[in-house]
């Protein structure tokens, strides 16, 4: 069986796109392929210090460095996967014939936006942290 290619997004793709991925590859990798991207996103950027602390706290290694939402990954997406509503209407917009909900939707929650914990607590990101963990289970188990 093929993988499904998942694109992840969210705004700046440091914080919560990377734990997703992060996240999606420890427990989905004999299922997708992962990568991540943000629709306001610069070339280049790490992963933010909180979702590193996190990820390093779950033995979790991810070498990640930030990329803009493009055509290119959209064409390579089987689906796309927004951490807010707000993400899901700007990649419709972008790319109106693409595979596109938010991650809860996917995981089969309705309305509940990821909220990003830039520049938070190291509380606040593992607050987050553990609600993208459950989503992506709850995603792979679906999917």
């Amino acid at each position: 069986m093929d993988k499904k290619n998942i694109l992840v997004v969210c705004t700046g793709n440091t914080c919560r796109s990377p734990l997703a991925e992060a996240y999606l590859k420890k427990y989905g990798s004999e299922h997708v392929n992962v990568k991540s991207a943000g629709v306001s996103a610069a070339y280049g950027h790490a992963i933010s210090n909180g979702s590193k602390k996190v990820l390093e706290k779950e033995g979790i290694e991810l070498n990640h460095a930030s990329q803009p939402l493009s055509e290119e990954l959209i064409q390579w997406a089987d689906e796309v996967l927004t951490m807010s509503s707000t993400h899901k209407q700007i990649v419709e917009e972008r790319y109106p014939h693409q595979n596109v909900s938010t991650l809860q939707e996917a995981a089969g929650k309705e309305g509940h936006d990821i909220q990003d914990p830039f520049g938070g607590t190291d509380e606040e990101y593992e607050q987050t942290a553990k609600m993208i963990k459950k989503a992506v289970k709850d995603f792979l188990r679906q999917s």
